[in-house]
């Protein structure tokens, strides 16, 4: 096994045993760095090694990168920094090749809504992640999502609030 493709299969650190309660920590942990380094570090590998690796992810590091995902996307509004959006995304359309589209549709709007609020164009950073996905039906996942109407783009439509913590700005589910 190669080196990419060991990137997902050597860590174990990403199961849910080892991160019980991780979407509800603050932010930032350690954990998140530690994902953030594992993306970046997945992003720099070939078209080919992206796939292979991406390939070795499980179910439940999926679920974890969508935790990671939501996480970034308050972190990314807290810090008004793109790069929380861009690794977000990349985050979500990994997990997007193993989890129902739906669940990672949620965080979308999340990424969608901070980019607008931190004043970026969220277009081109979603397009930038598609680039990159091994899966193609992801890719165009994302890329449907931009096509949506600005009302199913809402966060409140995916029953989500903008809100804060101790730490600062924090995006809540609104149940």
């Amino acid at each position: 096994m190669s080196v990419s493709e060991d990137l997902f299969s050597s860590a174990g650190w990403l199961s849910l045993d080892n991160n019980r309660g991780y979407g509800s920590l603050p932010i930032p942990k350690q954990r998140d760095k530690e994902i953030s380094q594992l993306l970046r570090t997945w992003i720099e590998l070939d078209d080919g090694a992206r796939k292979a690796s991406a390939a070795q992810m499980t179910d439940e590091q999926s679920r974890i990168l969508l935790a990671y995902s939501e996480r970034m996307a308050s972190l990314a509004v807290r810090e008004r920094k793109g790069d929380f959006l861009f690794l977000g995304l990349v985050a979500l359309g990994l997990a997007g090749g193993l989890e129902d589209w739906r669940q990672c549709l949620l965080r979308a709007t999340l990424l969608f809504d901070a980019a607008r609020r931190i004043g970026s164009d969220p277009n081109p950073v979603f397009e930038k992640v598609a680039a990159v996905l091994p899966h193609q039906e992801t890719a165009s996942e994302l890329r449907q999502f931009l096509a949506r109407s600005a009302e199913d783009k809402s966060i409140e439509a995916m029953g989500f609030a903008a809100g804060s913590d101790e730490q600062g700005f924090r995006y809540q589910r609104a149940l």
